[in-house]
């Protein structure tokens, strides 16, 4: 059965970015630490991920089944 996958690739962060974001990462969970907001993924690509992992991992089946007709999106 076909579903839909929810990824995230994160991007480094500057230095400035890193004192005052108040979001982290763990596992496949973004969020504000002592905070209720809380977003699950299928899975977070972290931020030391290249290209060709990200491709590997969803994107390639999904351009797959573009070719084979079905909506895909990237």
């Amino acid at each position: 059965m076909e579903r839909i996958h929810v990824t995230v690739r994160s991007r480094p962060l500057s230095s400035e970015d890193a004192k005052t974001s108040p979001w982290r990462i763990s596992a496949n969970s973004i969020f504000i630490p002592n905070h209720s907001t809380k977003f699950e993924f299928d899975r977070i690509f972290g931020e030391d991920c290249k290209t060709g992992e990200v491709y590997e991992a969803r994107t390639k089946e999904i351009v797959a089944a573009a070719v084979r007709g079905f909506n895909g999106t990237v």
